[in-house]
């Protein structure tokens, strides 16, 4: 059984918090959904070019990191299937994503199947929704570190 956010250890939260950094060094826009001051929910998103790749956050317990093939129409909270999911602790779902291969690799997932219920929210969370951008520089930061790390053209 899964202890509630407050009931983490202080360790814990303080290497989500650097994850979560990470993520947003990374170049991903975040959603504070239901309220910047206590969102409901955190969800964060970076688009490749076919392929974007998001975190909802709804407990550091429950936490859905996945990658979706991008059409004109997607959007992230109605996500109907993705090539690739974890659900799990904060911890562990967010080294996931951060250390996701990059769409066009040879070794990247790419199967679709039907999106994990661990993205959807519910309507409620999803009011007074503050969107925080990327700082300019950071977009294209996670496709040439991944790219590095895979071994491949960081220019490609």
């Amino acid at each position: 059984m899964s202890q509630p956010c407050e009931l983490s250890q202080p360790s814990d939260l303080s290497e989500i918090d650097d994850l979560l950094r990470a993520v947003v060094a990374d170049g991903f826009t975040v959603y504070l959904c239901g309220g910047a001051d206590q969102p409901e929910a955190i969800v964060a998103t970076y688009a490749w070019e076919h392929h974007v790749d998001f975190v909802v956050i709804k407990d550091a317990h429950d936490v859905t990191a996945a990658r979706a093939r991008q059409t004109p129409d997607w959007d992230v909270f109605t996500a109907e299937t993705v090539v690739w999911s974890y659900h799990g602790h904060a911890r562990w779902a967010l080294r996931a994503i951060l250390d996701l291969l990059p769409p066009d690799h040879p070794d990247a997932p790419d199967e679709e199947y039907p999106a994990p219920t661990g993205i959807r929210l519910d309507a409620d969370q999803l009011g007074g929704m503050s969107v925080r951008a990327p700082r300019p520089g950071l977009v294209a930061r996670r496709a040439m570190r991944l790219r590095l790390t895979a071994g491949g053209d960081p220019t490609a």
